[in-house]
């Protein structure tokens, strides 16, 4: 075993959580890369370009949490349709109107709103861990400020 990896003492549910974590950040990417192409109407550039920004952002959560399970010995889920089921969260499907963009948002927050207690969650789990908990405070920040992002386009 691996120096890094005897640190940590909760390997095992570590690995499991951070499947999750990637799981769901796959979910997001792809829903708010689908968004962003989706989106039209009067704010609904505004709101595409937002949604093409986070995109990007989740695809770099899920490499980051897929490499961190790498270190700890894990196997990163291996199938798209493993990460529904394994996903922390649950993806709402677009609406119907692509014009819609307030409930893409209202949607979306509540999808923020889910990875931030999670992640909140999560630390307790790996505070002894300094690596992961670093991977994963700087996760929480993101969700943080995306929630914030995503409200103020509602104002």
């Amino acid at each position: 075993m691996l120096k890094g990896q005897e640190i940590v003492k909760n390997r095992r549910e570590t690995i499991q959580a951070l499947n999750q974590a990637a799981a769901a950040e796959l979910q997001a990417a792809f829903r708010y890369l689908f968004l962003s192409h989706y989106a039209t109407g009067f704010h609904g550039q505004q709101v595409a370009e937002k949604f093409a920004a986070m995109a990007k952002e989740e695809w770099e959560h899920t490499s980051e949490l897929m490499e961190r399970i790498v270190q700890l010995g894990g196997t990163p889920f291996q199938k798209l349709s493993e990460a529904e089921k394994l996903s922390f969260s649950r993806t709402p499907p677009p609406p119907k109107n692509p014009t819609d963009w307030k409930k893409m948002v209202k949607d979306s927050l509540q999808g923020e709103r889910d990875a931030i207690e999670f992640y909140r969650k999560l630390m307790k789990v790996v505070h002894d861990d300094p690596v992961t908990n670093h991977l994963i405070r700087e996760t929480l920040e993101d969700e943080v400020k995306d929630e914030h992002d995503l409200a103020g386009l509602l104002e």
